[in-house]
């Protein structure tokens, strides 16, 4: 009777550690994907930038820059997503700089229009990069794997 009880608390705790792993799985996948979407609203909210901000753009603003800062616990090093937060996190808020600024840059607009053309090329090659992969999480690493579907936290 004893070893039943055993062999019972054994296959139990088995499943609950399998329940543990899928939803860290699970709750991985959900940050990374607040990260993902956050890039493209911060990317809306930068090309309509005025002189004064809305509540939203800086609302998308402070959400990319926590998915940034977030992303080094959320990603390896070698997944290069960390590396092109920052980028877009930087070009972005030079984007944000001279449009919140144009008193400092009167007699040059072609110097904030090529600081925009920048950021939106940053963010069209993140999109190519994107387009071109397939949906699902197996074998590919790409991109949007990278993002989306890269294996356990840094770390472990």
């Amino acid at each position: 009777m004893t070893a039943y009880f055993a062999w019972h608390q054994k296959k139990i705790a088995k499943e609950q550690a399998e329940l543990a792993r899928e939803k860290l799985r699970h709750d991985l996948y959900n940050r990374r994907f607040e990260i993902f979407s956050s890039i493209f609203d911060f990317y809306y909210a930068v090309i309509s930038w005025k002189e004064t901000p809305t509540p939203e753009q800086q609302a998308a603003r402070q959400r990319f820059f926590k998915a940034y800062q977030e992303s080094v616990f959320l990603f390896t090093k070698e997944s290069g997503i960390p590396d092109l937060l920052k980028m877009l996190n930087d070009e972005g808020g030079e984007v944000i700089y001279f449009r919140e600024n144009p008193d400092k840059h009167k007699g040059d607009p072609a110097f904030i229009i090529e600081k925009s053309k920048k950021f939106t090329g940053t963010l069209m090659a993140f999109e190519d990069g994107l387009a071109n992969e397939p949906p699902a999480c197996s074998g590919s690493r790409g991109l949007r794997l990278r993002l989306l579907c890269e294996g356990p936290v840094p770390g472990n």
